[in-house]
């Protein structure tokens, strides 16, 4: 089992590698062939701030971490495996982080 584990990890590093190497060539062509054309590359950049990334990951690491907990606790006082626990619990937390994330995200763009 692990031998297969680590052949997945080892194949799926060489691909994510492949293809970040490929997308950054070919962004920087594109800004390249753009300021050789005399326009300006700001075009590529959203204007959207991402101050509000940190808060969404703390967030959901925060949600993760209470569902890895209640995993254990449900595992040890239910007859549920330990698989199901966990995976049960640290799903449920990690979304429901993420939706308490987006109605603060919500509330704080209405009062701006």
């Amino acid at each position: 089992m692990e031998g297969a584990l680590a052949i997945i990890f080892i194949f799926g590093g060489f691909t994510a590698i492949i293809i970040s190497l490929i997308y950054f060539r070919n962004r920087r062509i594109e800004r390249t062939a753009l300021i050789a054309a005399g326009k300006d590359a700001s075009l590529f950049n959203d204007g959207k701030p991402k101050h509000y990334l940190s808060l969404k990951y703390g967030m959901l690491l925060v949600g993760l971490a209470i569902g890895v907990i209640l995993g254990g606790v449900l595992e040890a006082s239910t007859t549920m495996t330990e698989p199901a626990a966990y995976l049960s619990m640290v799903l449920l937390w990690g979304g429901l982080s993420l939706i308490i994330f987006y109605g603060v995200h919500k509330k704080v763009l209405s009062d701006e």
